[in-house]
């Protein structure tokens, strides 16, 4: 899974990250997409096959350590993940982001089993933040953006731009790739960083951004070539068929606007009127708006439809708000008091909160939430909650995973805290 939306966020941070289907056993891939594989005199003995669980509600005891990639620069000095983990899992997979590579973890041994890496050259600075690599909808395939160079030719110069990989999650391989080069110039920057957003059917949306200047491209999956772009500012969430972004309004002000996937990235519409205005995913339906109001100076903390209306009003109670989506049907939120709350993800309607009012249940610290289970951490420990009423489901679940599906949950070391681990689901 994925978690700030951490959403994120990433956030988020999504969802649509966890599907049903094994990749394990693929071979490396190197830089010009060819494959590698070792021989061995005999052949290996096959692994048994592992249960699944939908949606598991206990993990083993023990797990596999991941390799520090798909810890990226996520975790803090003090051992708490800060901001969304550069993977996504995929049945007994997880697929982790790096700068100059994507790699296919196998959850049950923490192996590498598969590498790709972009055809140019990379140009993101060591370390760079990276974002987790996006499955499409049908989870053939995951697909992750790089930022390189692209090299000279007779008069034409070297220059730099975005290569989107795509990755057949059956066989761990470089699928096809697109170069996306008509880009504006301070891409070529070492913090300049990209990520697929989201994707719709046919449509996947990327995000170009060095921090203070953004772009937002479409491309089509089907033909496999950019649609439209727009070189002023960077898509955060896509929900429906809109894009949505912050985005200046003058030299203070910002607006959160909508973008139209389908009809060349024209703008449909645009809301509030504030500063240090930021956009997180909430679901296929939802988007999370925090920030402060230009007026009145109050914050702001909303949740969006895909056309701009208002879905929850959470004003008052949205300092550090994140929202997590179940892959289902229920968005949960939750604020630094802290509150969590669960709110129906096409609608918005609240379904539960904690702390209860006159009760004595508390908030539990969300790390994830999948078809219909949230799960999180008291000062009791991990505890696993049913999404759509907020009672426990698990008291002891062995883990708190921050990313799931039905194999896996991935969660920090409890020993050191700067280690993922990958537990299998046992019930």
């Amino acid at each position: 899974m994925r978690s700030i939306l951490k959403v994120s966020a990433a956030l988020s941070a999504t969802a649509t990250l966890v599907l049903v289907a094994g990749c394990g056993g693929a071979t490396e891939s190197g830089a010009d997409h060819k494959s590698k594989s070792s021989k061995s005199k005999k052949p290996a003995a096959s692994a048994p096959p592992r249960k699944s669980y939908d949606p598991p509600q206990k993990f083993a005891g023990k797990g596999a350590p991941l390799p520090q990639a798909a810890a990226g620069d996520s975790i803090s000095l003090g051992g708490t993940i800060r901001k969304p983990l550069p993977l996504a899992l995929h049945g007994i997979g997880a697929y982790v982001a790096a700068a100059d590579s994507l790699q296919v973890v196998d959850t049950g041994t923490g192996k590498v089993t598969a590498t790709v890496r972009p055809r140019h050259k990379s140009i993101a600075e060591e370390g760079a933040e990276t974002s987790a690599p996006f499955l499409t909808q049908d989870g053939r395939q995951a697909l992750a953006p790089f930022v390189v160079q692209f090299p000279g030719k007779g008069t034409t110069p070297s220059r730099a731009g975005v290569e989107l990989d795509a990755v057949d999650t059956a066989t761990g391989k470089a699928a096809w790739t697109l170069d996306l080069d008509n880009l504006p110039s301070w891409v070529g920057q070492p913090e300049t960083r990209a990520r697929v957003v989201a994707a719709t059917k046919s449509t996947a949306v990327i995000s170009v951004t060095n921090g203070e200047m953004g772009a937002t491209y479409a491309v089509d999956l089907d033909n496999r070539k950019a649609t439209w772009h727009n070189d002023k500012v960077a898509a955060a969430a896509v929900i429906g068929d809109t894009a949505v972004a912050a985005t200046s309004k003058d030299s203070v002000r910002q607006q959160v606007i909508g973008l139209d996937i389908d009809h060349d990235g024209k703008r449909s519409w645009s809301k509030l009127d504030g500063y240090e205005l930021t956009v997180r995913p909430a679901g296929p339906h939802l988007v999370a708006i925090t920030g402060t109001d230009y007026d009145s100076g109050d914050s702001i903390g909303v949740l969006l439809k895909p056309d701009g209306s208002t879905a929850a009003d959470l004003t008052g109670d949205s300092s550090g708000l994140t929202c997590h989506y179940d892959d289902a049907s229920v968005t949960i939120c939750q604020t630094e008091e802290p509150r969590t709350l669960a709110l129906d993800a096409t609608t918005g309607k609240q379904l539960w909160s904690l702390p209860e009012k006159g009760g004595n249940r508390v908030a539990p610290t969300v790390t994830a939430a999948w078809h219909g289970v949230v799960y999180g951490t008291t000062s009791n420990g991990p505890v696993a909650l049913d999404a759509k009423t907020g009672a426990d489901r698990s008291t002891s679940p062995g883990a708190a995973p921050v990313a799931v599906n039905e194999y896996t949950g991935v969660a920090l070391d409890q020993t050191e805290h700067r280690t993922l681990i990958a537990y299998p689901a046992t019930g």
